[in-house]
């Protein structure tokens, strides 16, 4: 359902095939990819473990201690505790609320339009000490104790490491629901674990029919899925072009959520050692009447993922009001057509992109396709820029100031 097309970087005239550094990267890429492999058979990757059915086993026989009923779902989280969850509920168009940040005011207008008996909690928060977490569980739960509803501790599936932290001495004092954290992942690469896919259970998606076929193509060299020849094409791209920005040009709007999931884990693992691009995001077309001049004619150290529009029919036609410049199109061959506008156009300027096609959009397997490729190519490009993946040193300072 998620095809790449690379034809840009094979082009007469861009051909990297013939360039001794895309050789090298891709000699580099392919034996990390091996290693990636084989970590995982050894055991000692658990992030790689998720993509498998064994372990998406263990997550579903999670949901019979979990009773959904009819309540409205309420995930309180900061950053990877929430955000790829965010981007599968925006992708399926549920209504899940978050509360992922200090935000004041919308914590208040939910409390007021909403009843919190009538809410399934899921706290999530892998160190147990996320103290804006703490906050928003804080101010949701006096608020319910001062209405008096003190059964609120029994409508709370809180979700941590196993350990001493503020969050599970909470827990352990209100007897909350507790489901572990993995301890050996971090909250930016924990879509496909426990932590990102709880609150999904009750839709029975099968996560493995979408994560699996990726892990195989660790090993591929050739197929344009492959995390491995795309992060050379990419690695390649940086050296040659002096790249700074990462940017996801959408013309799905329900990809948005996705790509601010793709922020975070692109920028916390490769930012680094004065290294790693700025990832963006860009809605079209309707970036078309403002970022795209830049895009165009401004700098060009960007690279470019380019979503396809979605497939969904919404309407047939246009009605004949003598707009002669869109009405021989139908609604959904004019967004298409914008979209090829684009892609040719930057070919033409040779503006380095790839292409992202998308079909049945309707299906929530594209939304873990492309989670699934990502976290594997982010993995591989980290291992190229020598960078650990796995830690954010300078986020920790932060931390430790507040």
């Amino acid at each position: 359902m998620i095809n790449f097309d690379l034809s840009f970087f094979f082009k007469e005239g861009i051909n990297i095939q013939k360039s001794d550094i895309y050789k090298k990267n891709l000699e580099k890429a392919s034996s990390i990819g091996k290693s990636l492999i084989n970590d995982y058979h050894l055991g000692k990757n658990e992030i790689l473990k998720t993509f498998t059915k064994e372990y998406q086993n263990q997550i579903r026989n999670l949901r019979a201690n979990i009773n959904f009923g009819t309540k409205m779902k309420v995930i309180i989280g900061l950053g990877g505790s929430s955000s790829g969850a965010k981007a599968i509920s925006h992708y399926i168009s549920d209504n899940i609320i978050y509360f992922d940040n200090l935000d004041y005011s919308y914590i208040d207008q939910f409390l007021k339009k909403n009843s919190v008996k009538n809410c399934i909690f899921f706290l999530i928060s892998k160190s147990g000490d996320t103290f804006e977490t703490l906050a928003i569980t804080n101010l949701i739960i006096s608020y319910a104790i001062k209405i008096g509803y003190h059964d609120i501790y029994k409508s709370i599936i809180a979700v941590t490491e196993n350990k001493n932290s503020l969050l599970k001495k909470f827990i352990d004092r209100n007897n909350i629901k507790f489901i572990e954290h993995n301890s050996r992942i971090g909250g930016r690469f924990s879509i496909l674990s426990e932590t990102g896919l709880l609150p999904f259970l009750d839709l029975k998606i099968k996560v493995e029919d979408s994560s699996e076929k990726y892990l195989n193509l660790l090993n591929d060299t050739e197929n344009n899925s492959s995390p491995i020849k795309n992060a050379a094409i990419i690695f390649t791209c940086i050296e040659k072009y002096n790249l700074n920005i990462y940017c996801n040009l959408l013309y799905n709007y329900k990809l948005k959520h996705f790509s601010y999931w793709f922020h975070q884990l692109h920028a916390e693992t490769l930012g680094k050692n004065k290294k790693g691009l700025t990832p963006i995001t860009s809605i079209c077309p309707k970036d078309h009447h403002s970022m795209m001049q830049l895009y165009l004619d401004g700098p060009k150290d960007k690279f470019f993922n380019i979503f396809s529009p979605q497939d969904e029919v919404f309407f047939d036609r246009f009605g004949k009001l003598g707009f002669s410049n869109i009405e021989k199109y139908s609604p959904q061959e004019l967004l298409v057509e914008q979209f090829k506008s684009v892609v040719n156009v930057f070919n033409v300027k040779d503006i380095p992109c790839r292409i992202i096609n998308i079909s049945d959009h309707k299906n929530p397997q594209n939304i873990l396709e492309l989670f699934s490729y990502f976290l594997l190519e982010t993995l591989v490009l980290a291992q190229m820029s020598k960078v650990n993946p796995y830690d954010q040193p300078s986020v920790e300072l932060i931390k430790k100031n507040i």
